[in-house]
């Protein structure tokens, strides 16, 4: 009987831990979510690209910062339409919408970004896999 209770309590404990795991992953995904997008909005891309783009995808996106930069772009605000985390595959997908000029225009447009985040475990962190969208 007492390793029933024992074997019960493991049980118990192991699918606790499950959860939590889970539950921090999203957590952590909503929070790398709303900070790379604000650090769009406040004009710091290449932070958000050194801190979250996929190291494979890094050197690419940075050429295109510093493009939109030189191109004067000015992101003035953004919006998540909607942010799915998918436990199964450690991954998420993400719809944000911007509101942005580029100089000497100071006309208002707004663009769609779909953003695909995965989790890597080698690093315990998220990294975004998508390129900036197409600025015009």
């Amino acid at each position: 009987m007492t390793r029933l209770v024992k074997g019960f309590l493991v049980i118990i404990c192991l699918t606790l831990t499950a959860c939590a795991t889970q539950t921090g992953l999203s957590e952590e995904f909503d929070r790398s979510v709303k900070e790379y997008n604000r650090l769009l909005r406040w004009h710091e891309i290449e932070s958000a690209g050194v801190t979250y783009i996929d190291p494979e995808l890094r050197e690419d996106y940075l050429n295109q910062a510093e493009t939109l930069k030189k191109r004067g772009l000015s992101v003035t605000d953004f919006r998540i339409l909607s942010s799915k985390y998918i436990p199964d595959k450690k991954s998420g997908d993400v719809i944000a919408e911007f509101d942005y000029y580029i100089l000497p225009s100071n006309r208002i447009k707004t663009i769609s970004y779909r953003q695909d985040w995965v989790y890597q475990e080698s690093i315990k962190s998220w990294k975004l896999k998508s390129k900036l969208p197409v600025f015009e």
